[in-house]
Formats: structure tokens, sequence, C-alpha cells
């Protein structure tokens, strides 16, 4: 049997219609909607069938919205017969890895996931109303300790590094005078290209403390069971050891940032012959992520029913990676 590795994806991979060919092909996948609409106390249906682009781009609609996502894809695959080993999420995602390695149900999930999206986004509008313009963009050509590095020698003062994207690539984010003060010196160490991106909070910074704090005491209601396989934390880019370690993580989350090229690194080596990297959830990004990183197996789309069916048919193995 294939040994699988998957990916979950978070925030930005959403677009409208996701997921909707799955809800067609799957009674299961449609209890899925019906638990997730329950736990959140929404139409979620709704939202995925009907919800225009701006719409998912609200922090609390695009965190439900991609979980559901994600998760159906994941049943639709299980239902196939097919197990996954490895599990990792980019931020948002890493709720639904935790949900594939058994540490939580799906109604928890989705309580959790609304809980933590609300939260983000009131985060989000306090912290840009109490100090002011924030900024984000996108650092090609320099590795996150690099920058982290240069943000230290130069005396860099709330901007930080938010997600580390690839071995070159890093996502900053905090004020936006301090990324505009910065930006001479990120070219001249290196950097290629500096994307500016759209800023829907400073999320994975200190700036996102009390939310963390608020969100911590809020996941205690929850059971976190002991994990089933193997899925690993953005915080430390390692395996998730218990299900009290997992919660700790879920909240610290929030505040720190995201180590994708450690996770990527670390399921790399734990890749058996055979093995197969799968993206179950909307998009390529983090197929894209994967590639850019230089890792030779490649990494499958899987977010369909069109995807999972290539997949399980192994029709995947032959040119359909990204």
């Amino acid at each position: 049997m294939v040994d699988y590795a998957a990916f979950y994806p978070g925030q930005g991979a959403q677009f409208p219609g996701m997921a909707m060919d799955l809800h067609a092909a799957s009674a299961q996948v449609r209890q899925l909607f019906t638990i997730a609409s329950e736990a959140c106390g929404r139409d979620l249906l709704q939202l995925l069938e009907s919800g225009t682009a701006e719409d998912l781009q609200l922090t609390e609609n695009t965190q439900v919205a991609i979980t559901l996502a994600n998760r159906a894809a994941s049943i639709q695959f299980a239902q196939a017969g097919m197990q996954v080993r490895m599990h990792a999420g980019f931020s948002l995602g890493e709720l639904s890895a935790l949900a594939g390695a058994g540490v939580l149900d799906d109604e928890s999930l989705f309580q959790i996931v609304a809980k933590r999206g609300k939260l983000m986004a009131r985060a989000g509008e306090s912290v840009s109303q109490r100090i002011g313009r924030l900024g984000m963009a996108a650092v090609i050509g320099l590795g996150f300790d690099e920058v982290q590095a240069l943000f230290a020698n130069q005396g860099i003062k709330g901007l930080y590094c938010a997600n580390d994207n690839g071995p070159k690539q890093v996502v900053v984010s905090g004020l936006a005078d301090e990324l505009e003060a910065v930006a001479e010196a990120l070219k001249t160490a290196g950097a290629r290209r500096i994307i500016p991106l759209k800023v829907s909070g400073p999320f994975h910074t200190p700036f996102m403390a009390e939310a963390a704090v608020e969100f911590s005491e809020f996941i205690k209601r929850f059971s976190f069971a002991d994990p089933r396989s193997m899925v690993y934390s953005t915080v430390t880019g390692d395996v998730i050891p218990s299900g009290t370690e997992a919660r700790r993580l879920c909240a610290l989350q929030l505040e720190s940032p995201v180590r994708w090229t450690t996770i990527m690194q670390r399921v790399a080596g734990n890749l058996t012959a055979g093995s197969q990297v799968l993206e179950l959830g909307p998009g390529k990004v983090l197929a894209g992520l994967w590639k850019s990183a230089g890792h030779t197996v490649p990494c499958f789309p899987a977010g369909t029913a069109q995807d999972i069916k290539l997949v399980v048919e192994g029709e995947g193995r032959h040119g359909n990676g990204t």
C-alpha cells in the first residue's frame, strides 16, 4: 500500500464554489456540511455555493470555508480506501491536519475554527486602529533566518517574519512604515523581489498575543486526543506527540511564525519508497511551495473529486503533479 503525506492549505486558498463537487459526490461529505453548519450556527452550504470572492475574503468566513473544503477532500479520499500517514497544515490548515490525525472530531473542529476566525478578524481590526497602517509582503530571495537577523541588526520594531514559506521565500507582516523603511536593506541583502500582499491582519506575529490568550481559554473546553498518525506543528516544525501538546500549540500558533520550510524538510525525510504527497484541499499553493523548495517527490492536487479519482486510480503518478 502506498504511504501518503497530506498537506492542508490555509487562508488564501479559497475560491467561490470550492468543494461543491465533493458535496455532490458523497453523502458523507453532505453530512459533514450539516455537522459544520450546526457547529458554526450558520449555513455553510450557502456560503460555499453562493458566496462571492469578497464574501470568502472575510477572515470569519474564510477560515470555516477552507476548513470545510479541506475536510471534505479528506473524507472523500478516505472513502476511497486511502489512508494518510503524515499530516501537516499551513497556518489554519493545521486544524484540518489535527482532524485528519484523529486529534479533533469534526464538531469540535468547526466550533474551534469559527471562534478562531472571529478572534483573528477582531484582533486584526483592533491592531490596525491601535497602531496604524499595516503592511505585509513576500520577500523573495532571502531565507527566514536571514530576514530575522537583518531586522535585529537594523533595530526594526513592529515588523516580523510571519510565514517561512520556503528556503528563499518569507512573508513579513507588521507596521507599514517599518516595511517601507527596511525595503532597501532587504534588497541590498539579496532580496530579488518584495511583493506587497493584501493585509487581513498581522497574523502569526506578537500582535496576535491577546487573541491567542482568549483562544487558549476557549479551547480548554474541547477534548484533544493523542494523534493516531503523524501530525506536524507549524510552531515547532516537529511531530506533535500528544493531545495536550496539540492544544497548547493550537493557541500559540496565532502569534508564532509558520515554520513551513522546516515541516517540508521533516516530511521529506520521513517519506518512504513509493510515498506520495498530496494537497488535500482547494488549490495548489502548497504543491507550488513544495516544488519551489526543490523536493523531487511530486505533490499532487487532491482537492476536487476528479483530482482524488486520479490519485486513487494511480493516474496522478504520471505527470499530473505540480
